[in-house]
């Protein structure tokens, strides 16, 4: 459901320049806008200024040069209140602080009570609503340092929910989590997406970013490449963040690869998918190339309880049962 923090909005990065230093800034010369109901992932290497640019987007560091517009008007413009009740911004980290979790939701109804204001009904009715839509309903009582990272940083945009802002900032959101606790966030961020609101969330995990967000700003040598995700791969633009580094962008599977030593071919035959795919994963990892002919030949069959893996080579056959015992073979010998 829409609250009265989405609608129609616009936000312009008009000859933006951020940073602590006017000899030395960190970007400059932004020039780019967008609308309600975006995700959009902010990537870029260390020290290329992601936290700098949502800080100045939030208003809580001043431009170095040009302007941030929030609807044709520069933030500055906006007293702290009215700001915050246009942007919210989550800062990277978590909050540990000795508060209910509650408390600290209801923080994020401060723009509209005031310090000295007191919560009606509905804002307390918004802040378990936003405990339900990022998963810890029930977790209202509990104290802020008993979460898990993961947890605490679930509140913490529930406590952005609570703002109910229409562009919400989001320095590292997915720091901290494990695998599972990524992609709940990213679904949680797309459901705010489509409430309406835009959401603005720094990552270093490109391959989640290209695959879930409506939209990219990369970072790359003082420049900001905005675009949807795949006009971005067209653009070449990942292979060049990583150029001076030995990470390899493989654009058809849209995922980085390691560089390994090479150890030269190999005919991979299966009649299984799964064991196909997983085996093919460890030859690459292991700097095997998997091929449809020559020798040898690695074979895998299946007797409906397991797999096994027969190695064929000059004339000879050899049989493993896992694909560590292959591995260790296949290292051995090359």
């Amino acid at each position: 459901m829409k609250g009265s923090g989405a609608g129609a909005f616009s936000y312009h990065l008009k000859g933006l320049g951020i940073g602590y230093s006017r000899a030395k800034p960190l970007l400059q010369g932004l020039d780019l806008s967008f609308q309600e109901g975006k995700l959009i992932a902010l990537i870029g290497l260390n020290g290329s200024g992601k936290s700098t640019l949502l800080k100045t987007m939030a208003g809580l560091i001043r431009e170095l040069e040009g302007n941030c517009l929030f609807n044709g008007q520069a933030l500055g413009s906006f007293s702290g209140a009215e700001r915050a009740r246009r942007i919210s911004y989550v800062a990277a980290g978590t909050f540990a602080a000795p508060l209910k979790v509650k408390e600290v939701l209801a923080l994020g109804r401060l723009p509209y009570t005031g310090w000295m204001g007191r919560y009606k009904a509905a804002d307390l009715r918004r802040v378990e609503a936003a405990l339900s839509e990022v998963g810890l309903a029930g977790f209202g009582e509990r104290r802020m340092e008993q979460l898990s990272d993961g947890e605490r940083q679930r509140a913490m945009i529930a406590r952005a929910l609570v703002q109910d802002t229409p562009l919400m900032l989001l320095d590292e959101p997915a720091a901290f989590l494990d695998l599972p606790a990524k992609y709940e966030l990213i679904r949680i961020l797309s459901r705010i997406r489509d409430a309406g609101k835009t959401v603005v969330y720094s990552t270093h995990d490109l391959e989640t970013a290209l695959s879930t967000s409506d939209t990219l700003w990369v970072l790359h040598q003082g420049r900001i490449h905005a675009g949807a995700p795949e006009d971005l791969g067209i653009s070449g633009v990942f292979e060049a963040m990583f150029a001076a580094s030995e990470l390899h962008f493989v654009v058809e599977q849209q995922r980085f690869r390691y560089p390994v030593q090479k150890r030269g071919r190999l005919q991979l035959k299966a009649e299984n998918d799964v064991a196909r795919i997983w085996t093919q994963k460890a030859l690459e990892r292991l700097g095997f190339e998997p091929g449809s002919t020559g020798e040898p030949i690695l074979r895998i069959m299946s007797d409906g309880q397991g797999f096994a893996w027969t190695l064929e080579r000059d004339g000879q056959a050899r049989t493993f049962y896992s694909i560590q015992s292959l591995a260790a073979c296949l290292v051995d010998e090359n």
